[in-house]
């Protein structure tokens, strides 16, 4: 019976086993907008060779959580008032991840005016069109849009530091 306890007890005192992003990821947004920016940004993707971008609702909770930040505290930057950039709310986040881009844009109205305006600007572009990224979430509050876009850590990255690589910079439409 002690034995059986300990077996119990271990199993709960031991972390659960931990996946990768990739496998975390969720495939769906949920807002017609932004699903029909999903669809521009993949189909652009597609026409150019690159694999689709996955949805993922951690990043898409973090991006969605910068807009409303934004807005409620009337600031548009990467960086809040509190001195957070991408790089730190992606590490609060706990997501594990080996490069990430963020891009901002206001004044859109329809999901197509946040696609051309960041596919108008070379940084937003080089941003959404990296084969590098391949999960991605999209926020937008009133006319506030983030797009997070990562690269999940993979086995072969573990010998190098994680990093962030920020590439974008902010639209005005």
């Amino acid at each position: 019976m002690k034995w059986l306890l300990v077996i119990v007890l271990l199993f709960f005192a031991l972390p659960s086993p931990s996946h990768s992003a990739e496998d975390q990821a969720i495939f769906t947004a949920t807002d017609p907008v932004i699903q029909e920016f999903v669809r521009l940004v993949n189909a652009k993707r597609r026409s150019i060779g690159c694999a689709e971008l996955k949805w993922d609702n951690r990043v898409a909770a973090i991006a969605f959580n910068h807009s409303a930040d934004m807005v409620s505290r009337h600031f548009f930057s990467h960086t809040n008032p509190d001195k957070k950039g991408p790089s730190e709310r992606l590490q609060e986040s706990r997501l594990v991840f080996s490069s990430a881009a963020e891009n901002l844009v206001r004044c859109a109205k329809t999901a197509r005016e946040a696609f051309d305006a960041w596919l108008r600007s070379p940084g937003h572009r080089r941003n959404m069109l990296d084969n590098r990224f391949t999960l991605h979430g999209v926020g937008r509050v009133e006319d506030r849009w983030t797009h997070v876009l990562i690269r999940p850590l993979s086995h072969d990255d573990f010998n190098r530091n994680p990093r962030f690589s920020r590439h974008a910079s902010i639209v005005d439409k």
